[in-house]
């Protein structure tokens, strides 16, 4: 009887699972470095985009290291002591993503949940530093620049544009802003959380992370399956690099396996001819 053959996958089942198995070992590692879970989030607006901006002149695809509506953002626990606000930044000329500072996830007046429902969190640029020293009379400072305010902040006067103040703080915490020449004024003045309050400086507490990585355009499959709005809104340059990175890393293992079989090949056939020219040579 003849000896019977172990199971053969076909090539494409293989290609698949190391594929699968690939993302699977990048999400444990990711998370491992992390501290979080899921150690990733889409970005889903463009809050923190830089276009139209005359300082990032670029096209809008070409923005890595820039965070970009559909990106995936690694986000790395953090504690205060680890976070460099953009007056911090200033300072040292520390900058991430393409400004000073670094830029945090967070939840608006610490509600992670809402009706049993989970909230979506915020990633937006730390600016500034505030304690309220004096809630009633309204008396705040700003550390980074020892600066003491009575009765309102003065956003021109800490670089955070002109014209506009925030006032009422209840807590000590983080000022906020995104990116976007759409959002030229600090969260706190006016954003409001899933209840309808005004958002508060970002206590320590609220923080999931901070930003520390990017793989770009990959969000925006998410998007097109849970927020299509969003998905569309997001720069066309940007949905084309997905597809053709999608392209990419489909076509990279066969392509590897391809070049590698014909590579065995090769050795293999010219392993069997050493032999035959010996042969030859004796005779």
């Amino acid at each position: 009887m003849a000896e019977s053959e172990g199971l053969e996958l076909p090539e494409t089942v293989k290609d698949v699972g190391i594929a699968v198995g690939s993302v699977i070992i990048v999400f444990l590692l990711t998370f491992a470095y992390s501290g979080n879970w899921p150690p990733m989030v889409v970005i889903e607006s463009g809050s923190m985009e830089h276009d139209d901006n005359p300082l990032y002149p670029e096209p809008r695809y070409s923005h890595l290291g820039i965070i970009d509506t559909g990106d995936l953002v690694i986000v790395k626990q953090a504690e205060k002591k680890d976070i460099v606000t953009y007056l911090g930044g200033k300072k040292t000329d520390y900058k991430k993503y393409g400004d000073y500072g670094d830029v945090i996830v967070y939840y608006k007046n610490g509600i992670e949940t809402y009706n049993g429902q989970p909230v979506t969190p915020v990633i937006h640029r730390a600016m500034a530093w505030v304690e309220v020293v004096d809630k009633e009379n309204g008396t705040y400072y700003i550390p980074e620049i020892d600066t003491y305010f009575y009765g309102k902040i003065e956003l021109a006067e800490i670089g955070l544009g002109g014209g506009a103040s925030i006032k009422n703080l209840q807590n000590s915490g983080y000022i906020t802003k995104g990116d976007s020449t759409g959002n030229p004024h600090p969260d706190q003045l006016t954003h409001y959380d899933i209840t309808g309050a005004s958002v508060q400086p970002v206590d320590p507490d609220w923080i999931v992370g901070m930003a520390k990585g990017e793989l770009p355009w990959f969000g925006l499959i998410k998007l097109r399956v849970t927020q299509p709005d969003n998905y569309y809104e997001a720069p066309p340059e940007c949905r084309s690099m997905l597809w053709i990175s999608m392209l990419f890393v489909l076509a990279g293992p066969v392509l590897a396996g391809k070049v590698w079989d014909t590579y065995q090949t090769r050795n293999s056939i010219a392993s069997k001819s050493k032999p035959e020219k010996k042969e030859k040579s004796k005779r």
